[in-house]
């Protein structure tokens, strides 16, 4: 995709206003793969239509599910035709894993985790080869825990590439019956498990998932993918081994087909709550839901340790600023992908405010941690990264900046192809002079990020 380079509006003072999101991310990529994999149709109403979600249409689609109207249309679901309604048309080319066609399909994944990650298990569940190409910066993900446990399966990975790259790969199902039992180390992500877990009801045997670690990261992520399989009737037993290491055992079976509302996307109203917080005013997000699996439910419990009034009432979620921020010091293993705001939060926070456990944040679409401090250190916010990988930050009232001329040559930041730094990168905008290398990066999840902040903004679109 053509960068797309953009002058992050500046606050003219405090913003009032709502915003209605689209859908999870999270949830649109999840209920669309159960939808496909389903004994009977489903229908998704309120599904994302991003980059992310796209490549995850397409996908399936070249798996064979019937996804329509793709993109979306306004008030209409989304329905999907699953893949086993095909099956049932020739039952000579049913495995007890799949189909027997091993002519690779090719699947681009893009820069999305969950379709590099979730469609290569469940191809290998469903008895398929599949060839995986993707960006560039794709390479630098998190791949091989899961690439291993799919051989445990039996899976067979040949790669193109001679320098260790993962990508483009193609990945063969096992020519026997699939194990009933693999062990991961997911400390790098949790698409790991939820990928290996959502596949496991299509084996003959279904599957026990075990974690080589007894710590995960962003635990929500997991919780959301055992709750859709819940809902789709999937059996999954959670336990324990005696070293306090998590363990699943998914029952085999049928995915159950169903008719699902997919949640606004709580990890995208960050950086609309933020504005509140840090420009001043009042930010209310309707459609809020009053329980959910979401990382993004975590804002509830983050804005007010920094200072915000929050309130959630009959389904709207209001935020409303108090006077200065309040420094930070809290753990965001479980909640990684909220580090981007909190950090620009933090940026604008008199004191010194440190977040822990971002370790894992290296994997993400790139190297979060890293990059949040090469950005911060452009703008002048003191900050240093710990050798534990805490993110320390010192940051300044917006009143010491409210002198700065608006007018002044912008300063160029950089969104690493990553929809989290392109919207971080915003706020930093909102009272230092900035320019955005590639704000198109927030199609990944929110296209219409920049049409929604000039408007709250104020600014000329």
């Amino acid at each position: 995709m053509q960068a797309t380079v953009w002058r992050a509006p500046h606050a003219k003072g405090p913003v009032f206003g709502a915003v209605t999101l689209p859908g999870s991310k999270s949830l649109s990529a999840r209920e669309l793969l159960l939808g496909a994999i389903s004994d009977t149709e489903a229908s998704l109403t309120g599904v994302l239509y991003a980059r992310d979600t796209d490549l995850m249409v397409q996908a399936l689609r070249s798996l064979g599910a019937v996804i329509e109207p793709w993109p979306p249309v306004v008030d209409q679901p989304v329905q999907i035709t699953p893949l086993t309604q095909l099956w049932s048309q020739s039952t000579s080319a049913v495995s007890p894993g799949g189909l027997r066609d091993n002519v690779p399909v090719t699947v681009d994944c893009g820069l999305a985790g969950t379709v590099m990650r979730f469609i290569p298990a469940v191809a290998v569940a469903l008895g398929r080869a599949v060839r995986l190409v993707a960006d560039t910066q794709a390479n630098t993900r998190p791949m091989w825990p899961l690439l291993d446990a799919l051989t445990q399966w039996g899976a067979h990975v040949e790669y193109e590439s001679p320098d260790g790259r993962v990508f483009p790969c193609t990945i063969y199902p096992p020519v026997g019956r699939p194990a009933a039992e693999v062990t991961i180390d997911a400390t790098a992500s949790s698409q790991f498990i939820s990928a290996l877990l959502l596949a496991a009801p299509l084996l003959p045997d279904g599957c026990t998932v075990r974690s080589k670690t007894a710590a995960l990261p962003s635990l929500p992520h997991i919780e959301m993918t055992l709750e859709c399989l819940s809902q789709h009737g999937v059996t999954v037993a959670q336990s324990l081994s005696e070293e306090g290491k998590p363990f699943w055992h998914v029952a085999p079976g049928p995915v159950l087909g169903q008719d699902v509302l997919i949640e606004p996307d709580l990890s995208n109203a960050g950086p609309f709550l933020a504005l509140a917080g840090i420009a001043g005013g009042r930010i209310s997000i309707p459609t809020w839901p009053a329980n959910t699996t979401q990382a993004g439910a975590a804002w509830l419990e983050i804005l007010p340790r920094m200072g915000l009034h929050v309130e959630w009432n009959y389904g709207v979620l209001t935020v409303s600023s108090l006077g200065p921020l309040w420094p930070i010091d809290a753990d965001f293993t479980a909640v990684g992908e909220l580090v981007p705001t909190v950090a620009a939060l933090a940026a604008f926070t008199p004191g010194t405010s440190r977040l822990r456990g971002l370790h894992h944040l290296r994997g993400h679409e790139t190297d979060r941690l890293e990059a949040l401090r090469t950005e911060l250190t452009n703008v002048g916010i003191p900050c240093e990264i710990t050798p534990e990988d805490d993110l320390v930050i010192n940051g300044f009232s917006p009143s010491r900046l409210r002198d700065k001329d608006s007018e002044s040559p912008p300063l160029l930041l950089h969104s690493y192809g990553d929809h989290r730094l392109a919207t971080f990168a915003a706020l930093l905008g909102l009272y230092y002079p900035v320019q955005i290398d590639d704000i198109g990066a927030t199609s990944k999840t929110l296209p219409d990020f920049t049409k929604m902040w000039e408007h709250l903004l104020g600014a000329a679109s």
